[in-house]
């Protein structure tokens, strides 16, 4: 009479199979992560701006976001906490000459009625690129994955 069950090398096998097989998917996941961290950080970044554009329309006033290239980073207004954009990534911005604070750094302002001064901020880290895009008309953020 045999019992059910497994026996010991057959777990020893199937571990073995295991670690095998975790330690060929570990440099795939470390290939994409940079490309999920660009994804995540450009959708945190498109929330703030919308954030930045209802603030407008609701309070009746103008309300911005200042962008730093150098520092790879942003904020909503004047004092409003510092965000950074993910480690290792590039940051270029496209606004408005009126704009441009100094050499690293710009505001997207939107206004009360809607609209924006509008303006292109691309994201990029090793293989992956983001833009996103305000449009001056009616302040809205659109989202382009690998522009060209």
């Amino acid at each position: 009479m045999r019992s059910s069950g497994f026996t010991l090398i057959e777990l020893l096998v199937v571990l073995t199979v295991m670690a095998l097989l975790t330690s060929l998917a570990a440099p795939l996941f470390n290939r994409a992560l940079p490309g999920l961290e660009i994804r995540a950080a450009a959708r945190v970044f498109a929330e703030d701006l919308k954030l930045a554009r209802d603030r407008a329309l609701r309070t009746k006033r103008p309300s911005f976001v200042e962008i730093d290239v150098e520092q790879r980073s942003y904020r909503q207004g004047e004092d409003g906490p510092l965000t950074d954009f993910p480690e290792g990534s590039d940051v270029t911005l496209t606004v408005a000459d009126r704009e441009r604070v100094d050499n690293s750094r710009g505001r997207i302002r939107f206004f009360p009625d809607g609209t924006a001064t509008g303006g292109k901020i691309v994201i990029r880290r090793d293989n992956s690129t983001i833009a996103l895009e305000v449009d001056w008309f009616d302040g809205r953020t659109r989202q382009i994955d690998d522009p060209g």
